[in-house]
């Protein structure tokens, strides 16, 4: 395995502090617990890797990529069903009945899946396209994604909390690293090394805001909102 420069260590410092000021200032908060539960995740992930990039083996290199990587997404928000799912009417709490936590873990992904589909399927074009390291593969989409996802306008209102930026970050980590390791050799062997493939960025956050207004909007028609 190769050593972590100096980058990849100061971001887990980074990250290391974010997670532990935040469960001090906020404790084992829903939100915490959530992060704490993705971040546990991704350990799993780490420990059963060599299983993981093997996944669906019969399926194209595209497909196989969006699924595993809308497969890992739909288990994270499952962890985010007690503290922030897709409608905050769908939240589980301490009195939700079994049942109705899976009609309503169900009802999230009815909305969330198809999301992903698009966004990964947005994702695989700039990969496949340019040519990505592993480390800013992983820091590039998992802050388009994090900004994407609410973020952008939660830190342009709040500028001091980017000392946690890393944290939301790990909810991206949990469901696009896998999938980028499971097809990175089989990706076109011509990919540019481009200024360009920034571009994954402002066109992630917008494939969410696109997606996360229809959301709203059926949501809202449905009575969900």
């Amino acid at each position: 395995m190769k050593k972590l420069g100096i980058g990849q260590i100061l971001y887990f410092i980074w990250l290391t502090l974010g997670i532990s000021l935040s469960i001090v200032l906020a404790g084992f908060s829903a939100e915490n617990i959530t992060r704490l539960l993705v971040i546990g995740f991704i350990l799993l992930q780490i420990a059963l890797r060599s299983i993981l990039v093997k996944a669906f083996p019969q399926l194209p290199h595209k497909t196989r990529f969006i699924v595993l990587a809308t497969f890992l997404a739909a288990v994270v928000e499952g962890f985010h069903m007690i503290s922030m799912p897709v409608f905050l009417s769908l939240r589980i709490g301490r009195d939700t009945s079994i049942m109705g936590g899976l009609i309503q873990y169900g009802i999230d992904l009815a909305f969330t899946l198809p999301a992903y589909l698009i966004i990964f399927s947005v994702i695989w074009y700039f990969i496949n396209r340019f040519y990505f390291r592993f480390w800013p593969y992983v820091f590039v989409m998992g802050l388009a994604q994090t900004l994407g996802d609410g973020g952008l306008f939660f830190f342009l209102n709040a500028p001091a909390m980017l000392f946690f930026l890393p944290y939301p970050m790990t909810n991206y980590h949990a469901i696009n690293i896998i999938p980028f390791l499971a097809v990175r050799e089989h990706l076109k062997q011509e990919r540019s090394v481009s200024f360009l493939s920034y571009l994954a960025v402002p066109a992630v956050i917008t494939t969410y805001l696109i997606c996360g207004a229809i959301i709203k909007v059926l949501g809202r028609f449905l009575g969900l909102e």
